[in-house]
């Protein structure tokens, strides 16, 4: 799979590799409060240990350790976000939409694909360096696939920090990017291009590192 093509529609699950998570996870479906922290700590430490090679980031297996088990804590107590089930693009959880209980099983929870560390993206007057980019997929409300990402940063005591998150809102291929105190929304297209719809600049993502579902299947 090309770096970007994570970002694409599809009628079918580009996920290749499903881990266990019932292996930590115990928690019965109607759990009404989860320490998520506990189970995601449980996750990397397994992810870092066995990557006893150091063939893989470990701040990239950090990250993924965390987001993936998140997003099944998320589907199991119905917290997952799925905006194309939504009118706008505020982030409600699922199981607050009216029409929850008819949703397929896979619009109700996010399949992680890969995570890309970009080291640097400047936009206008900001920078932003050691960055963070996920992608999911979810299902519409027409049985496809479609992408979800988040922008992470880290912070001084090496937490990572969600930043921004986008959907293709249009449903013409381009996310639309939602940054924390960027004035108005840009695009990423699947071709690993932001662009700036005031000044309809265009800016190459350098990715200098990734790790996708299949990786971690090898791990």
């Amino acid at each position: 799979m090309g770096k970007f093509d994570s970002l694409l529609k599809t009628n079918i699950s580009k996920k290749n590799y499903q881990y266990d998570y019932t292996k930590l996870y115990k928690k019965g479906r109607f759990a009404t409060s989860v320490d998520y922290s506990y189970f995601e700590n449980l996750y990397i430490l397994e992810l870092l240990d066995k990557n006893k090679k150091r063939k893989y980031n470990e701040d990239l297996l950090t990250l993924w350790g965390q987001l993936d088990m998140k997003s099944y804590i998320d589907y199991d107590l119905g917290n997952t976000i799925n905006l194309y089930f939504t009118d706008s693009a505020k982030r409600i959880p699922v199981n607050q939409l009216s029409n929850y209980n008819f949703m397929p099983e896979d619009s109700r929870k996010m399949n992680l694909l890969d995570i890309k560390y970009i080291k640097r993206l400047s936009l206008e007057n900001m920078k932003f360096i050691d960055l963070y980019l996920a992608t999911y997929e979810i299902l519409d409300m027409d049985n496809n696939f479609r992408p979800y990402v988040l922008l992470f940063v880290k912070d001084e005591k090496n937490n990572f920090i969600e930043i921004g998150y986008g959907y293709d809102s249009n449903n013409n291929g381009n996310i639309e990017l939602f940054i924390n105190a960027f004035n108005y929304p840009v695009f990423l297209t699947t071709k690993g291009y932001v662009l700036l719809p005031l000044t309809n600049k265009k800016i190459k993502l350098d990715v200098y590192d990734y790790i996708e579902d299949s990786d971690i299947s090898k791990i």
